[in-house]
């Protein structure tokens, strides 16, 4: 029997949670493509961390993208539900190419992976601000885990060999967005403003 690394239980779990959520239809689409591109190096860092296949480069440069794009739109969406850039699709794609490529140039090629640690914990911390303000706890206790699980991940706090830093990280952003993705009630009325 294979055992499968604590990192690879929770990067699954948080590929399931962000999957599940991109394929909610009531989401606006700055939320269902953030989940998506969240989705992806969760994917990437269970099949390398599990050892199916162990792509190297790619979890990295994917979260890496996650970071410096998709946490950014999920924050835009949370922000301004009613922006073009929540609500258009080629708004969002236009957002999330141009993020991309600053995250890629910046943290990737320029090797300053302070931007995209930096760029992701301030969204989280946008979110987070905008949340209790409009009196939203649950979702702003959503945002709170995962500013929590990213902080604990920075700062490399981990329980070895069970509970690795990665983990607060993974088991934070899947709860975290359980929590933050709107009810369904509230993703309508956006979406048929």
């Amino acid at each position: 029997m294979v055992m499968l690394s604590s990192l690879a239980l929770t990067d699954a779990l948080l590929c399931v949670v962000a999957s599940g959520l991109a394929a909610r239809s009531s989401l606006s689409v700055g939320y269902r493509m953030a989940f998506t591109f969240l989705a992806i190096p969760a994917l990437l860092g269970f099949l390398k961390f599990s050892g199916i296949y162990p792509l190297e480069t790619w979890h990295p440069l994917f979260t890496i993208f996650s970071a410096c794009a998709a946490l950014p739109l999920l924050a835009m969406s949370v922000l301004k539900p009613e922006s073009l850039v929540a609500r258009r699709k080629q708004f969002a794609i236009i957002f999330l190419g141009i993020a991309m490529l600053l995250g890629l140039m910046i943290s990737g090629l320029g090797k300053l992976r302070i931007y995209d640690q930096a760029l992701a914990l301030m969204s989280m911390l946008v979110m987070l601000l905008v949340l209790v303000k409009n009196g939203e706890s649950k979702r702003a206790l959503g945002a709170g885990l995962m500013l929590v699980g990213s902080v604990l991940f920075v700062l490399k706090v981990g329980i070895p060999p069970w509970f690795l830093p990665g983990d607060w990280l993974h088991l934070g952003m899947a709860l975290g967005l359980l929590l933050i993705a709107p009810s369904n009630l509230m993703s309508r009325a956006v979406l048929a403003k």
